[in-house]
């Protein structure tokens, strides 16, 4: 049908041709011969197709051109140098440009040793660049130490954090100074990298250990407390003390207490030396006759008179004297710091 109807303009124009040179024929003078008119071409149509043609390459060009323009990512990371994954295939590591992605939305994930994984999603637009940028946070690590005996003091970076066994958590991936200690055993040091994971656990075999230790006071006589436990009288010397880090008190009738902390180490002589405060005097006694029986303070004393007592303390005292065949006598007497006071008495006869 469509043959038809494109046929029927070209016949309309043969009819009038023709009917135009009949009438052209006619009226022309005898002896001059007409022409025939040139044919007629459809202008109308053609115009029309090539503006068709037209139209379709350039809407091919235009879909050509946008299917060449492909979407692009810049990715990076704080700090830089992890390793980045785009819908779980490794492409690279941070700074990255990736200029050729399918448009679209895109899963990215960035690791890196000592942080935590950084999980994020991004749509590549066409033809533009999309900026991906990961701040990283450190990752959370363990130590976990152990000692054999167990009950060591851990200290870690010099901060006392514990005794053995012994978990440490929230540590940040970096070195650490790791000192294991116990009375009686020598210490020892570790450096530790938490980011070798390999690192994350820490086992110690202690070694007992012993020092030299002396201990002297003036006046002498004081009694030595260690940690709680009575070890004797100054002057102290043992030639085999574990090593550690203890408690000592000094004691002296008369005098303040004295403190101290003792550090033994292995192999190390520890001498020490102490001045109590002079609070003392002494008080000498003497009776008429001699050899009275002395009471100071109700304690009775093994010495009897004539005897200087000495390390009273300053202050008044109670003193009771005795002696067989006489009236017994008390009173009090007077001591002085660093000084010696006198008592004499003349005893009673009894009738």
């Amino acid at each position: 049908m469509s043959e038809r109807h494109s046929h029927e303009p070209d016949r309309i124009d043969e009819l009038l041709g023709s009917l135009h040179e009949s009438r052209m024929a006619q009226e022309a003078p005898a002896g001059i011969s007409v022409l025939p008119p040139a044919p007629q071409r459809p202008h109308r149509s053609r115009i029309w197709i090539v503006f068709v043609l037209i139209a379709a390459v350039a809407a091919a060009a235009v879909f050509l051109l946008l299917q060449g323009r492909a979407a692009s990512l810049n990715i990076r990371s704080f700090p830089s140098g992890a390793i980045v994954f785009l819908d779980k295939q490794q492409v690279g590591t941070t700074p990255l440009v990736l200029p050729h992605v399918t448009p679209g939305t895109h899963a990215i994930q960035i690791r890196m040793s000592g942080w935590d994984t950084w999980n994020g999603a991004t749509t590549a637009a066409r033809g533009s660049t999309t900026q991906v940028i990961a701040n990283m946070t450190h990752a959370a690590y363990s130590l976990i130490v152990t000692s054999t005996p167990p009950g060591a003091t851990v200290t870690l970076d010099g901060t006392t954090k514990g005794v053995t066994p012994l978990t440490l958590i929230g540590l940040k991936p970096r070195n650490y100074g790791l000192v294991i200690s116990l009375k009686g055993y020598a210490a020892i040091s570790r450096t530790v990298d938490l980011s070798d994971g390999t690192q994350s656990t820490q086992d110690f075999s202690l070694i007992k250990a012993f020092g030299k230790l002396s201990i002297v006071s003036n006046p002498a006589g004081a009694q030595v407390i260690i940690d709680g436990k009575s070890r004797g009288v100054t002057p102290l010397k043992v030639d085999s003390f574990p090593v550690g880090d203890y408690a000592l008190t000094l004691k002296l009738d008369g005098s303040t207490d004295i403190t101290d902390t003792l550090s033994v180490k292995a192999g190390i002589p520890l001498a020490k030396q102490y001045k109590f405060d002079a609070e003392l005097g002494e008080l000498a006694v003497s009776t008429d006759p001699a050899g009275a029986s002395v009471t100071i303070d109700g304690q009775v004393m093994s010495q009897i008179a004539p005897f200087t007592f000495s390390k009273l303390k300053e202050g008044t005292h109670e003193v009771e004297l005795d002696l067989p065949g006489y009236l017994p006598w008390s009173g009090e007497a007077s001591v002085s710091k660093g000084q010696t006071s006198r008592l004499s008495i003349a005893l009673t006869k009894l009738q």
